[in-house]
């Protein structure tokens, strides 16, 4: 993967928003996050990975943190993912 295909930035701005509001619908996070061009494969993306939870509530989907999402947003809060060490 090159750099420029990094999207990591794009997840952790999702993951914090979510942190600070609690679930949002796909609408109010595109909303949010103006900054970046987030879309619906995006975060079908993030759901593969394990790091969002995505439902069909009326007319479109709501997200919410998954526990891995949780994880991996506390990590690179820390600094950058840690290694683990040779046992």
């Amino acid at each position: 993967m090159r750099a420029v295909d990094d999207n990591t930035p794009v997840k952790l701005a999702v993951l914090r928003k979510l942190r600070e509001w609690g679930p949002l619908t796909e609408s109010d996070l595109g909303r949010m996050l103006a900054g970046h061009f987030i879309t619906t494969d995006d975060l079908r993306d993030m759901e593969e990975e394990g790091l969002v939870d995505m439902a069909f509530v009326g007319d479109e989907h709501v997200v919410t943190t998954a526990i891995v999402g949780r994880l991996f947003l506390e990590q690179h809060e820390d600094g950058e993912p840690r290694a683990r060490p040779d046992r």
